[in-house]
């Protein structure tokens, strides 16, 4: 098995165990009331790259858009909900990324 084969395979087994443990936290999350929102987004970003590191879609300007639309939305609520100055730092870098998307500012 070549190098790139094996980084592909250990990337693909990394993205579907961050899938699993996120899908996991949003079961615990639900069955005790707590964080269900942010498990929720959890979810959804990795869904969001599990998707991405399996169909080899992540240079593609629809992916970027909601996965950096995900890490906005996300920062924005756990800064609103917490007040925690990484939260602003992940939905200003989340913003910056959509707009340069959408602008194409590649």
């Amino acid at each position: 098995m070549d190098r790139d084969r094996l980084v592909d395979l250990a990337t693909k087994a990394f993205v579907a165990a961050l899938f699993v443990l996120s899908s996991l936290g949003l079961v615990v999350a639900v069955r005790t009331g707590g964080g269900v929102v942010s498990a929720a987004f959890a979810v959804y970003l990795t869904a969001l790259l599990f998707g991405g590191v399996f169909r080899d879609a992540m240079d593609a300007r629809g992916w970027q858009v909601a996965f950096f639309g995900g890490v906005a939305l996300w920062g924005g609520y756990e800064y609103a909900t917490t007040g925690d100055l990484f939260s602003l730092l992940l939905a200003v870098l989340g913003v910056v990324m959509v707009a340069a998307n959408l602008l194409d500012l590649r």
